[in-house]
């Protein structure tokens, strides 16, 4: 079977890139209210977080997402990489972002796509080899214009062939990416932190260490985004035992948290009764060596007088 990944973009802002720039990590309560969408029946495992751009796709059975204030990345090979216009909508319309974009190279066909909807429309979708197209729906962009007119060439070594087009469609892929989100996907170019996921039933891999430092919660739409220092003094008296979470106000935490409490307040209780239980025990073995010892001394008493 051809495994095809696909990298999805769902833009609410002006500024992709700057989802990058502030150190934020990627929101871990998010994703699962999408893949609550996606999967519904399914056991979702963690698989850990990472940076997208310096990590092996998404295979068979995983997903990556990443969610930031106005921008969520989900990169999946379960959309065709080869016709980005017939990704099922469910993928276009998850978010509810206004602006959707789609990048996919297949490996084995040499096939590079990319595509854009606005407001749930395809606006362009374009995919090629170097030698073959394989879908161009809409108008071209701007930025395509350079390319169409030869002005950005194959290789010398790469011309050879009469049904070449006159550019490089893995270029023109990379171009697309950096013009409509502002910067270069690549292992040089910014990290893009992402928690990737296992549908498939695999068991979770639990990070050693948990995520510290200043957390972000989104409130359900792209774009709502709240920023906050752990220790803020937002937090509302967090407990000692969600302190250390930067996650602490997340929908997600939160309803962890929740599960929680009623086993911790459980186990309390238990002890609290298992310590009066004690006393109790303690108490009344006082009173019967005390009554024992009464017995016995009026059992002396009689002794001696019948002598």
């Amino acid at each position: 079977m051809p495994h095809h990944v696909t990298t999805l973009w769902h833009v609410a802002t002006e500024s992709p890139a700057q989802a990058f720039t502030t150190g934020v990590p990627a929101d871990p309560g998010f994703p699962r209210r999408v893949l609550s969408k996606l999967y519904p029946t399914a056991t979702i495992s963690q698989l850990g977080e990472f940076p997208l751009n310096r990590s092996a796709s998404a295979g068979e059975g995983e997903i990556y997402i990443g969610a930031f204030p106005g921008l969520t990345v989900i990169q999946t090979s379960e959309c065709d990489a080869l016709r980005p216009s017939e990704i099922d909508e469910k993928w276009i319309s998850l978010v509810g972002a206004p602006d959707v974009y789609a990048f996919a190279f297949d490996a084995d066909s040499e096939v590079s796509a990319f595509a854009h909807w606005h407001e749930g429309k395809l606006q362009r979708s374009f995919s090629a080899a170097n030698n073959r197209i394989v879908e161009d729906e809409g108008i071209p962009a701007g930025f395509e214009l350079p390319f169409w007119s030869g002005e950005r060439p194959l290789e010398d070594d790469a011309g050879d062939d009469p049904l070449a087009l006159p550019f490089s469609p893995a270029e023109l892929l990379s171009t697309a990416h950096t013009e409509w989100l502002g910067f270069e996907l690549s292992p040089d170019g910014l990290d893009v932190p992402v928690l990737g996921y296992a549908t498939d039933g695999r068991r979770e891999v639990r990070a050693a260490h948990p995520p510290t430092g200043p957390a972000m919660h989104l409130s359900g739409d792209a774009g709502h985004a709240e920023i906050e220092e752990q220790g803020d003094s937002a937090a509302g008296g967090a407990s000692e035992e969600t302190a250390s979470s930067p996650y602490a106000h997340d929908d997600y935490e939160r309803a962890a948290a929740a599960k929680e409490q009623p086993l911790r307040e459980s186990a309390r209780a238990a002890a609290s009764r298992a310590k009066e239980a004690g006393g109790i025990a303690a108490r009344g073995m006082g009173r019967l060596a005390k009554l024992t010892k009464d017995q016995i001394g009026r059992l002396e008493d009689r002794s001696r007088r019948e002598r």
